[in-house]
Formats: C-alpha cells, structure tokens, sequence
C-alpha cells in the first residue's frame, strides 16, 4: 500500500494546537452524547419484554454506531475529508458483511426467536426435523436435547425458516393410540376395556375425557383408536403405560 508522504505532510502541516484542542473536546462531547444515550436506550429496554441478550445486543448496535460517527466528526474537525472516510467505511463494512454473511444470517434469526419468542427454555419442539427440549437460545445457535440424550446445536436462520411445532404452549399432548381387534370381539365391549385401560392411567387427563371410535376396518381385525390427553412433559411414559394397560 503506497503512502502519499505530500499529501500527509500537507495535512500535518494544517494541524494546530487550538484544532488538535478542539478535535478532543469534539471527541469528548460525542463519547459523553454516545454514553447518555445508551443509559436512555438501557432505560427504555427495561420497560419492555425484550430478552436481556437481545437488550445487549442493540446496546451494543448503539455504541458501534456512535464511534463510527464520532470518528467521522472527529476526523473532519481535524481537516481529514469526510467523504473519503465515508467510503473507505462502507467498502470494510462491505467486505465484513460478505465475510460473515451466514453469521449475520444466524444473529438474525436470533433477533426474530428472541423478539417472537415462539420458543423458550425448557419448552419441548419439533423444527428442522429435531425434536427435543430448549436448553439455550443463543443469538448464532439455539441448543436442544433429544429424549435419546443427544445435544443438537441449530444454526437460528434454519430455525427462523422452518416450521417451529411447540408442544409445550398448551401445557397438553393429545395422545392416540390405535389398536386391530378381532372381528368376533363386540364392538360395545372392546370400547368399554379400552376406556378402562384409560382410566387406569393416572396421568391422564379427565377433561376431556378419553374417547375411543372405531377408524377402520382392516381385512383381518377391526382398527380402534384412543383419543386422550396428559400434561406435555409426562406424554412418552404415558403412552407407554397405556399402550400397556390396553
């Protein structure tokens, strides 16, 4: 990178003490404008639900934000073109953004999970075909566990772009079990043992109340199904015991 040595003397060669002064009392006023402001902007973020990484996240935006202003301000008191360092900006932020394209991808869709909020900690989901529990909502990664005990890290644009199934927002899981039973069995009698299975299990719901039809008619047995319901985070045991208990 060649140096333009005239062009640097000649600019070295304007600088003053009253300028070199007034640069800093300049730079000065903007760090005191940048530090008000972002005590302004903290206050009015805690009035609000937003997430408190998220709340972090634009204080941060705020502060870049104001030094890269005040580095403009600053460099134009001292003489240096304003416009010349406007565009030497924009090409390194280009070039930063093209570097970290998939990054920005993932912080925004961090923005969106945390904004929306379709999911939270602890909550069970289906989404990007993973199903598991919610440990941590990252603002690149959001961490699930699996039932089999596996940790899965999700990059939040895929998160933001797929369909989200929370089963927890309800606080309930609808449970259904499907069964063939001989066609010799009565059709009144393996409903009222199948609604006695049901009740057997304590941990389902009585509101509403297990409900079996018969769904089809196979060539071999007739198929009946069970409609239940049970709190979302006992749903696999169960199903378990019902499954069992029929």
């Amino acid at each position: 990178m060649n140096v333009d040595l005239s062009s640097l003397s000649k600019l070295l060669g304007h600088l003053t003490l009253e300028s070199v002064l007034s640069s800093l009392l300049t730079l000065l006023v903007c760090l005191i404008v940048i530090k008000i402001l972002s005590r302004l902007l903290q206050r009015i973020l805690r009035r609000t639900q937003l997430d408190e990484r998220l709340q972090k996240f634009l204080l941060s935006g705020l502060r870049i934000l104001g030094y890269i202003v005040t580095v403009i301000i600053v460099a134009q008191s001292l003489g240096i073109p304003s416009t010349s360092l406007v565009a030497l900006l924009s090409v390194a932020s280009l070039a930063v953004s093209l570097a970290v394209q998939g990054l920005l991808s993932n912080v925004a869709g961090g923005m969106m999970l945390l904004t929306s909020r379709p999911i939270s900690l602890g909550d069970y989901v289906e989404v990007a075909g993973v199903t598991g529990y919610v440990d941590e909502i990252g603002m690149v990664y959001t961490k699930l566990h699996t039932d089999d005990g596996q940790v899965i890290m999700l990059p939040n644009s895929s998160i933001s772009g797929e369909r989200i199934t929370n089963y927890s927002t309800l606080g309930r899981r609808r449970i259904v079990l499907s069964i063939g039973v001989s066609y010799d069995a009565a059709v009144p009698e393996v409903r009222t043992a199948l609604l006695e299975a049901a009740a057997s299990i304590e941990t389902l719901l009585d509101d509403p109340a297990p409900v079996v039809y018969v769904t089809a008619y196979q060539e071999s047995c007739i198929e009946y199904t069970i409609y239940c319901w049970c709190v979302w985070d006992v749903f696999l045991s169960t199903k378990l015991k019902l499954n069992e208990a029929v």
